[in-house]
């Protein structure tokens, strides 16, 4: 592949990967300018591996291992990582909407407690594939097969019914009335 081939196709992946990416390291990083950093590292480690000739078969996994090696090794030394945080004042000066900003906070932290039933391993494939990652490219981030992607995803979809008391299409739940034409 020609070097101006791989510089466009490496900007549209970019383009339409790193808000997803910078999502997923928000969950492990103390702070969004960390993660943000964090994930710019890993963008340069990929262009870095791709101008080297380096093949790579899955980019998106590539991309979410590394940041999960990234953020723990941040993790590993406490003292590196920026502990900051947004003031309201700090949200208001950016033309941000406080209320706005609040209620994000506030369904952020009600989506993590929902999420808190699972384990870290079944949150963390089905945040992937709710990411539309097919499950192939899920097993190849995490190391694991594509079977235990399938495994993780059952178990963490049953432990969601079981919180919030839905039971599968087909087991009593009351079906919608046909309507009848006179």
């Amino acid at each position: 592949m020609e070097p101006q081939d791989t510089l466009h196709e490496f900007e549209s992946f970019f383009q339409s990967w790193y808000p997803h990416l910078l999502r997923y390291v928000c969950r492990f990083a103390a702070c969004r300018a960390t993660a943000e950093d964090v994930s710019q590292e890993v963008f340069l480690d990929l262009y870095e591996a791709l101008r080297a000739g380096q093949h790579i078969e899955f980019p998106k996994a590539w991309t979410l291992r590394v940041a999960r090696r990234k953020c723990a090794d941040l993790r590993s030394h406490p003292f590196d990582m920026d502990q900051s945080h947004d003031t309201l004042e700090a949200v208001g000066e950016r033309g941000e909407n406080p209320a706005g900003a609040f209620n994000s906070s506030l369904d952020a932290e009600r989506l993590r407690g929902y999420l808190s039933v699972l384990t870290a391993r079944e949150e963390e494939v089905l945040l992937l594939r709710l990411q539309s990652m097919k499950f192939r490219e899920i097993g190849q981030s995490l190391g694991i097969t594509t079977s235990s992607v399938n495994t993780l995803l059952i178990r963490a979809l049953g432990r969601l019914r079981q919180v919030f008391g839905v039971r599968r299409v087909g087991s009593g739940l009351p079906q919608p009335k046909a309507r009848h034409e006179a």
